[in-house]
């Protein structure tokens, strides 16, 4: 199975490669494997989740879809909505704050998929221009590029 088989409902499980829908739409990563796309940000926080992304040593991130590219050409763009949170908390040193942004900075960013199991990032993952040039190469070599924004993360242990 490529995918995690999320969102429950299957109606509501979008190809990740579709281009032909025009909402806004997001995709859960258990790992390094991806869920179908789906359209509600609500599905982020179901409290069940882990029943359709078994808890085990990974990072669970959520993402965006950022555009779709066939053969090196742009066939659907999004906009960016989430940025990733920065983190902050009276209750703990700044040091663990800081330690905290810096670990989701380094594992959110820009990442280019031509599979659900074949994903790669520009040298800098939080450069768009650099992002979509890979997927344009990508797209040419493959066939088809998908760009995603990962914005938030958490473990998922």
């Amino acid at each position: 199975m490529d995918y995690w088989p999320y969102p429950p409902a299957e109606a509501d499980r979008i190809n990740p490669f579709d281009s032909e829908r025009t909402e806004t739409q997001y995709i859960l990563f258990g790992g390094h494997r991806p869920t179908s796309a789906f359209t509600d940000p609500a599905l982020f926080d179901n409290p069940d989740l882990q029943q359709w992304i078994p808890m085990g040593y990974k990072i669970l991130r959520r993402a965006q879809k950022v555009a779709i590219l066939r053969h090196g050409d742009v066939v659907r763009q999004w906009p960016v909505l989430h940025r990733i949170p920065h983190f902050e908390t009276v209750f703990l040193p700044a040091s663990v704050a800081e330690s905290v942004n810096s670990w989701r900075r380094s594992v959110c960013g820009y990442r280019i998929l031509t599979s659900p199991t074949a994903k790669t990032a520009p040298e800098d993952a939080h450069d768009y221009a650099a992002a979509m040039e890979l997927a344009r190469t990508a797209s040419r070599a493959e066939g088809r590029a998908l760009v995603v924004y990962m914005y938030d993360a958490q473990n998922w242990h």
